[in-house]
């Protein structure tokens, strides 16, 4: 999978000791950029990607293609790049640029493939910092992403409130519910099963395309709520009945988007990602959550929940919102709804709504 056309690519030569162990021994971090950073460098917004995102977020003369935020950064947008430097960079794990299973391991010559390490959301935010010290960064104006991307700013806003002064979290939570874990253990079983994968050690210009398909499949059920599905698409046959082929006009949606899948996920990549979200704890080495929160933690949290979602849901982020609200921090929960559900923050038709959500609480 090629690094995103707009990207700029930071080579960190120090080594790499993920969270679960392993070691990497050297870092690549591939990022896209808008605006300008200030002399004083207090004006940087970093987004974080969700799970199958990138640092293409946003089109740009470099790379005029759709990014998966499309319409979210420029003059006057909810990530004004008149005002902020705003900073996407593509995921530690990922297949789009940054070191994951498709880089090439120096030990070997050969692609770290299912021998690249366990990676947690910590992993990620610390590749993220890696990031931020290049580029003389100290402390974040705002840190902004949604799922496993809200999963990232809360790392960041927790266990390194001095390089964030504002996180803003969509579907976010403290640690991963085992109602989630077996939601994406079922999509990683997809493609560990199918015989072309191998044990890992599969073609990646070919296989393990079926299983990649399922569990994209799996993973979009979940992403989108039922009210959506129930009213967007109908219930009556839309070609001959058949136990083996598409007989409704949802499955023809569902096999789109598990054929998108193939070519823009390697497969080792979606596991070690799918586990990272699995692996999220904000509480892990700590004796409790207040053993953390009462360390002096001056970042202001917003965070938003939607109803229908099926991942994340709002009880979860009541919880945490309880927990920064008892621990005295400055933290506020708004519930929404839309028929979208967790991938509400990724909808076209919720982009007015999170503008409006997300610049008033960065712009003060």
């Amino acid at each position: 999978m090629p690094c995103p056309i707009a990207a700029q690519t930071h080579l960190d030569p120090q080594p790499f000791e993920p969270e679960m162990g392993g070691r990497l021994e050297a870092l690549e971090i591939a990022y896209e950029s808008w605006g300008t950073l200030a002399p004083a460098r207090d004006n940087a917004v970093l987004v974080c990607p969700a799970f199958s995102a990138h640092a293409h977020m946003q089109s740009s003369a470099a790379d005029p293609s759709p990014g998966w935020w499309e319409g979210m950064v420029g003059p006057g947008r909810a990530l004004d790049s008149d005002r902020f430097f705003v900073l996407c960079p593509s995921l530690l794990g990922g297949s789009f640029g940054t070191t994951g299973p498709t880089s090439t391991d120096p030990a070997t010559g050969k692609r770290y493939a299912e021998h690249f390490p366990v990676i947690t959301v910590r992993d990620i935010v610390d590749v993220h910092l890696r990031l931020l010290d290049h580029l003389g960064i100290e402390c974040l104006h705002a840190a902004v992403g949604g799922s496993l991307g809200a999963m990232e700013t809360l790392e960041l806003g927790v266990r390194h409130s001095s390089r964030v002064a504002r996180v803003f979290s969509i579907s976010g939570t403290d640690f991963t519910r085992p109602y989630t874990a077996a939601i994406r253990h079922l999509g990683r079983q997809a493609i560990v099963l199918d015989p072309a994968f191998q044990g890992g050690a599969y073609d990646p210009q070919h296989g393990p395309a079926g299983g990649l398909r399922l569990a994209r499949e799996i993973g979009t059920l979940y992403y989108r709520s039922p009210g959506e599905f129930n009213e967007r698409f109908t219930h009556r046959p839309v070609a001959p009945p058949t136990t083996h082929g598409i007989t409704f006009e949802v499955q023809s949606y569902l096999d789109y988007q598990g054929q998108k899948a193939v070519g823009m996920f390697d497969a080792n990549s979606y596991l070690a990602l799918s586990l990272a979200m699995d692996l999220h704890d904000l509480w892990r080495g700590y004796p409790s959550p207040d053993a953390i929160l009462s360390s002096g933690i001056d970042t202001a949290f917003r965070m938003v929940a939607v109803r229908e979602d099926r991942l994340i849901s709002v009880e979860e982020q009541e919880h945490l919102h309880r927990l920064l609200s008892l621990a005295e921090l400055d933290v506020e929960l708004q519930v929404i709804s839309s028929p979208v559900g967790h991938d509400a923050f990724l909808a076209k038709s919720e982009r007015r709504r999170m503008t409006e959500l997300i610049q008033g609480f960065i712009e003060h």
